[in-house]
């Protein structure tokens, strides 16, 4: 039996969430069911990409921001018309006025994913537990954000499933790391450069680094709000040679495949994709123990996990893996077998499938 399934996201321009979609699509041909692409706010490089593979993509360029009554009105009659019978929402924004728009025009079935730990109010944490009143199902993306939902009472514990996300390690297969071979410490980071992330700190534990005569090179992939914020610490502590702001890459693995380590200090983490490419590349990972870092990395044996992130607690723990890198192939080895086909994005479509499948079996998607 075939469902149209709608996939609601916040926006389709350029980001982890968002090139989520493309991995949706790209890995399409593991699902029987018609896929559609929706962005709340406005599209861009995804959907243009979505457009070109051939999925019907909608844009309906609303503000998005909690809550928007005519993001509720337009998603309404666009579930209306296309005659949805799963609806997939994505994030915050998207669960919010997805849920209940589908609720309005009568979804049979409705999910909700949370992509990350929120940093929900009290009031926040109320208005979320009414709007999963409205869902069938809330999927946390790691055990970590799933837990949160439950702890938090936002979802209650029937209704809380945990899918890791999909990651494509394809690309790996013709990278190779060779991070040693020019005498520089390589660092990776790929990201938003948000405050969330903690580029800045990691920045700053790079300053420290030169300090100790250590020979480093930090690739900074990535753009957000604070790439200006970037570029005058790394002028301030005259950084131009330690530090490469390459900005927004549709190839990181590139850069990531040459580095020694891959570093991910960001003061909240839902799952960490990046981490897992990294280590698809064969490069060891260190990372801030938050969200579901720690579901990915064994600690000492494919990667680092590390309490704080800030500067000096990075110094200290880059420091010693330098001091010892020469354990890094090793490593980085352990960290490529651990990741192999665990995230696949296959396993990821045929999950959803058994998901919706269930649900449906309840209701009536054929109604």
């Amino acid at each position: 039996m075939t469902v149209r399934i709608i996939h609601v996201f916040t926006s389709l321009d350029f980001g982890g969430v968002e090139t989520h979609a493309l991995t949706i699509a790209r890995n399409a041909h593991f699902s029987k069911n018609e896929i559609y692409f929706c962005a709340l706010g406005s599209g861009g490089a995804v959907s243009e990409e979505l457009e070109k593979i051939g999925f019907p993509v909608y844009c309906l360029n609303c503000s998005s921001k909690i809550p928007d009554i005519k993001s509720i009105y337009k998603l309404l009659g666009l579930l209306v018309r296309i005659r949805a019978k799963v609806i997939h929402c994505h994030g915050s924004e998207a669960n919010f006025h997805g849920l209940i728009s589908a609720w309005l025009c009568r979804v049979p079935v409705r999910i909700g994913e949370e992509i990350g730990v929120p940093r929900h109010s009290r009031l926040a944490r109320l208005v979320f537990k009414m709007v999963y009143l409205f869902s069938h199902r809330v999927i946390g993306i790691s055990d970590a954000v799933k837990d949160w939902l439950v702890e938090s009472s936002e979802v209650p514990a029937r209704k809380a499933v945990r899918i890791y996300n999909p990651v494509d390690l394809s690309f790996t297969q013709s990278l190779s790391s060779d991070g040693q071979e020019d005498g520089f410490f390589k660092i990776g980071y790929v990201g938003r450069l948000e405050e969330v992330k903690n580029p800045l700190a990691l920045i700053r534990a790079v300053d420290l680094l030169k300090e100790r005569n250590v020979p480093v090179k930090l690739f900074v992939v990535g753009d957000g709000s604070q790439m200006m914020s970037c570029m005058s610490l790394c002028s301030e502590l005259s950084l131009s040679d330690e530090v490469e702001l390459v900005g927004y890459s549709n190839n990181p693995g590139s850069y990531v495949s040459q580095c020694d380590i891959y570093v991910q200090p960001s003061l909240s983490e839902g799952f960490g994709i990046a981490l897992v490419e990294a280590m698809g590349c064969g490069v060891p990972v260190l990372a801030t123990k938050v969200g579901g870092a720690p579901e990915i990395i064994d600690h000492g044996k494919t990667g680092w996990l590390i309490d704080k992130s800030d500067p000096v607690s990075l110094f200290d723990a880059l420091y010693q893996i330098w001091s010892q890198r020469e354990n890094l192939p090793k490593i980085g080895e352990c960290a490529k077998e651990s990741v192999r086909g665990r995230f696949e994005p296959g396993n990821y479509i045929v999950a959803l499938d058994n998901l919706y499948n269930s649900l449906a079996k309840n209701g009536s998607v054929n109604g």
